[in-house]
């Protein structure tokens, strides 16, 4: 069990002394004493005494080394360098009869280090540098010294060197930019990308210094085309690709230089711009699917189609990284309906459709995004006896709802707009009797008759039927008799989110926070813990927002009324609950609980998402089967907790377990790599001094195999900490993480 227990103590500073030597002056020398003594000849001083006059090493890209002195007539030198990338500068200084020692400055001659060991002992330093102007200063502790002086500086690959290792790109939905180097200790550098629609590549590589050529390679890895102009000429490559995986590969033709590698891919539009230029889908007899993108150069994608008998259609726009819309145009252009939602959420139209022509609008919100289009359209079959002898007055009893609901359904369809209104109904006369109650659960039973969505069929149920959470709420399940009031407190629970979870403390209340569900995309980095101790839980939010953040969006349906569905998973099998926007604050009007990032509950850039599915958790606990059978709709409830639940409960998704001590480094390096959710917990660490926070969760988002730390985010927002793999052993690590 885990929980947000908080290490509040700071390391204390460090004391630094500074210590001097004091030159000692003895008495004039006789002059006989002076003919005692051998004739001197000062060294040459090859480097300067100064920053001014450093001696000029020039760009750092293989190992140089310099040979001179320093003493009482020259106590420093000075030489300047040029870091062309980011690097790993190690320096060392050797040959040494006297104490001599060593500083590493910036380009301001700050220092950023010293090596200063005693006597004759050899100096040295490593140091990751960025790319700019350095300097070295090697100076005079006590007497005097020849020395030499080794510089070399590593570039950083962040590249692969193989496609197997290729830096992963992700789709090209912009251009993106990268700055390396190749050359005779790094001779390839790869770059795998996806592209998500057919597409015209534009690639270019620029600011060469010696010779280096770029190739496009398919998945296989097998060379497309080739630029290898000659000398220091930038290259550049054009193609259209159809949709799928490709690497660039820079490689070195002759001497070391660095490089920026510009990537673009520019889908192609495959749909018209307007009404007239439509792309001409035909007559829909079945679902068809197109996949294109919109965006700052293709603002609106049309589409349009024919319905040769009365029928209801279901559209559906999916797989969005910015924020698109779609409408339902008819023949005229003029609009049927939009649906127009925050963010990347998927979009959604279901209506019913006379005979005609009709068109599909997909436009560009913000941003530019990919997008996936499906039209499903299923023929209307008229009922040839249309008699009062109809489903309706077989199978429901009170005449109120029967009119109702036959005008309701008559698309097909039965939203949650209208279960809401036949429960709503079914409270006349401020009491529900046995017909109104049976037929309610009527409906409920038959839902696979209409076109209703999961979440209505299952939150109906709930106020129809049962739940435990309408017991323990105080609500009670509906019976033959209930009265309006109960009706309307089990709408308001199950559909409309008033049913707010319990506090923990008595200073925080509840506001109506404005923002967005989600707020440019999704990452881990939303997650902001706050002062609950569900570690557990916000810690597994934060990998499925980084490794699988379909599942966070899909996880939530906007019903356009400051009400959001959330879903979870119970054995496989969805659950639904639903939240308002009124989330905890503080006296400051800040988040209590898991963060929305802004910094009051009245600022528009508040992200959502976390603080909901928190509080939809907290609500979902009484139900009695995702806590314990006894919680409570409350915050207090989910407090303490194991990510492996979270795992199953948000993504439905199996789990694994295991203690450091039972896996190897690898194993939890290819953990890293794929997408699969991804936690660790610390029960008990022993001896620990790295920051890692006892009884307390973590995501790893990231390994660096350059020092070989695995990178534990804090569910915080604050206090990272990057460890080794035996570290992660010593601490007694617990990794948790999704089968799939």
């Amino acid at each position: 069990m885990f929980d947000n227990s908080f290490d509040s103590s700071l390391s204390g500073l460090g004391n630094f002394s500074t210590y001097l030597d004091k030159d000692h002056l003895s008495s004039s020398p006789t002059v006989s004493s002076l003919q005692q003594l051998p004739s001197l000849n000062t060294p040459v001083d090859n480097a300067g005494n100064t920053l001014a006059t450093a001696r000029s090493v020039g760009t750092l890209t293989a190992t140089q080394s310099f040979s001179d002195w320093v003493g009482s007539v020259d106590t420093n030198d000075y030489y300047s360098f040029n870091v062309g990338i980011q690097s790993n500068l190690t320096l060392s200084l050797t040959g040494l009869t006297a104490n001599a020692d060593v500083q590493l400055l910036n380009g301001s001659g700050g220092v950023i280090t010293t090596s200063a060991k005693s006597g004759t002992t050899s100096e040295s330093i490593a140091s990751l540098l960025n790319t700019g102007n350095y300097f070295v200063r090697v100076y005079r502790s006590s007497g005097d010294t020849n020395y030499s002086l080794s510089l070399n500086a590593t570039p950083i690959d962040n590249a692969g060197n193989t496609t197997a290792t290729a830096r992963a790109v992700g789709t090209l939905t912009a251009t993106q930019s990268f700055s390396n180097w190749v050359g005779s200790l790094d001779t390839n550098d790869y770059y795998s990308f996806n592209v998500g629609t057919q597409s015209n590549l534009t690639l270019s590589l620029t600011g060469l210094t010696a010779n280096a050529d770029v190739e496009l390679l398919n998945s296989s890895g097998t060379v497309i085309t080739t630029a290898a102009a000659t000398g220091t000429t930038s290259e550049s490559i054009t193609r259209l690709l159809s949709t799928g995986t490709y690497y660039a590969r820079v490689y070195q033709s002759s001497g070391d230089t660095n490089y920026s590698l510009s990537l673009n891919a520019t889908p192609v539009d495959n749909a018209g711009d307007n009404t007239g230029t439509a792309r001409a889908v035909g007559t829909l007899t079945a679902t068809q699917s197109f996949s294109d993108w919109v965006g700052s150069v293709d603002t609106n994608d049309y589409y349009s189609f024919n319905v040769g008998i009365q029928s209801n259609l279901t559209l559906s726009l999916t797989g969005l990284t910015a924020n698109a819309d779609v409408q339902l145009l008819n023949g005229s252009g003029g609009v049927i309906t939009t649906s127009a939602k925050t963010g990347t959420t998927s979009e959604s139209i279901a209506s019913l459709l006379n005979t005609g022509t009709y068109f599909v609008r997909v436009y560009q919100s913000s941003g530019d995004t990919n997008y996936s289009l499906s039209l499903n359209m299923i023929e209307i079959t008229p009922n040839p006896n249309p008699t009062p002898e109809d489903w309706y007055n077989q199978n429901l009893k009170d005449a109120q709802i029967i009119t109702l609901t036959r005008s309701l359904a008559a698309d097909g369809n039965l939203s949650r707009n209208d279960m809401i209104s036949i429960f709503s109904d079914a409270k006349d006369g401020s009491v529900i009797d046995a017909n109104e109650l049976t037929d309610l659960r009527t409906l409920v039973s038959n839902s696979t008759l209409f076109t209703m969505a999961d979440s209505v069929k299952v939150l109906s149920n709930k106020i129809a039927n049962s739940d435990v959470a309408n017991t323990r709420s105080g609500f009670g399940n509906l019976s033959a008799g209930s009265n309006a009031t109960q009706m309307e407190n089990l709408i308001g629970k199950w559909f409309l989110g008033n049913n707010r979870p319990g506090l923990t403390s008595s200073s925080y209340s509840y506001q109506y926070v404005s923002g967005s569900l989600f707020q440019n995309g999704l990452s881990a980095n939303d997650i902001d813990q706050g002062a609950l101790g569900d570690c557990y839980y916000v810690a597994t939010l934060a990998s499925i927002a980084q490794e699988k953040p379909d599942y966070i969006q899909n996880m939530f349906t906007d019903n356009g009324d400051n009400t959001f569905t959330v879903r979870f998973y119970r054995n496989g099998v969805a659950d639904y609950v639903t939240v308002d926007r009124y989330l905890p604050t503080n006296l400051s009007g800040r988040a209590a609980y898991a963060g929305w990032g802004g910094s009051s509950y009245t600022s528009t850039t508040n992200e959502l998402w976390v603080a909901l599915a928190e509080k939809a958790y907290a609500q979902l606990a009484e139900s009695g089967w995702s806590r314990s059978s006894t919680s409570t709709n409350s915050y207090a409830a989910i407090e303490g907790g194991w990510m492996g639940s979270v795992i199953s409960q948000v993504a439905g998704l199996g789990s694994s377990a295991a203690d450091a001590a039972y896996m190897t480094q690898a194993q939890l390096i290819n953990l890293v790599n794929s997408n699969q959710i991804l936690t660790v917990g610390f029960n008990y660490a022993a001896g620990n001094t790295l920051g890692v926070v006892n009884n307390h969760a973590y995501t790893i988002t990231a390994y660096n195999a350059t020092n070989q730390t695995f990178h534990l985010r804090n569910p915080w927002g604050t206090r990272d900490v990057d460890v080794t793999w035996s570290q992660l052993v010593s601490l007694r690590g617990v990794m948790v993480w999704s089968n799939t």
